[in-house]
């Protein structure tokens, strides 16, 4: 397995699982919508996904006011994962997640159909775009583990 079948992986995942990890230590899940999906974000694309070595960044909206922006903010240690569960493929990523708050990278990555969340357009205050950065990577694929690292 290559770096590149996991992208592939990501990009055809209708959601993300996203963890954070809570006021009491314990991991809380939720799903996240995908943006690197190319079918369902277009405009997306080359933007919400990038791939370099071992590492993969990846973009997701969410509220500011939500419970795991406020946790992302105590603790950026997060996981995500990505399946098509037909097919049995599946991806963990571990690593970093930041709130940007760069108004031009925001406004950059802004979808009109999204004012049904954020009422006052990219300057809303609740819309929050975050960023994830790989450590390590997990996946099966042809019913075999496969892991990536980041760190050498």
């Amino acid at each position: 397995m290559k770096i590149e079948d996991v992208v592939d992986i990501i990009e055809k995942s209708d959601g993300a699982v996203f963890s954070t990890i809570g006021e009491k230590g314990f991991p809380e899940s939720r799903a996240l919508l995908n943006l690197a999906n190319r079918k369902q974000y277009p405009k997306l694309v080359g933007k919400a996904l990038a791939a370099e070595g071992n590492r993969i960044t990846l973009y997701f909206t969410t509220n500011t006011s939500s419970r795991k922006v406020t946790q992302l903010r105590a603790n950026p240690k997060t996981s995500l994962y990505f399946c098509i569960p037909g097919k049995f493929l599946g991806v963990g990523l571990s690593g970093v997640m930041t709130e940007i708050t760069d108004k031009k990278i925001k406004d950059d990555f802004w979808l009109p159909g999204w004012l049904i969340y954020y009422h006052e357009g990219p300057s809303d205050p609740d819309y929050a775009l975050i960023k994830f950065v790989s450590e390590d990577i997990r996946s099966w694929y042809h019913s075999a583990e496969h892991t990536f690292s980041a760190v050498s």
